[in-house]
């Protein structure tokens, strides 16, 4: 299971070559999934982390639960597929950045 954490318990080490933060937790570079909630507790955003580095999945919720986007980021460059969704589930745009850069 991945390790999922708030934003807040992370620390910023530097900064990459493309200006995007390099995380720790806990003294170590984080690998793993920022949750974001609001002020009702409903989760409303995740993105996952390798290495220190945003890197993976990027999702954003609507308040009912229903995913709202996804897409996927590595070397700070978006790859595969980009969907959005209305509140109700239905698929409403998509787009495919293409291959998983090397």
């Amino acid at each position: 299971m991945s390790l999922r954490v708030k934003y807040e318990d992370l620390e910023t080490v530097g900064f990459d070559g493309g200006g995007g933060e390099i995380l720790s937790y806990q003294g170590q570079v984080f690998t793993g999934t920022i949750v974001q909630f609001d002020e009702n507790n409903n989760l409303i955003c995740e993105e996952e982390f390798k290495n220190g580095h945003l890197g993976g999945g990027q999702r954003t919720f609507y308040p009912n639960g229903q995913m709202e986007q996804e897409y996927f980021i590595k070397y700070n460059k978006n790859y595969g597929l980009h969907r959005k969704w209305d509140e109700s589930g239905t698929l409403t745009y998509e787009y495919n950045w293409g291959p998983e850069p090397l």
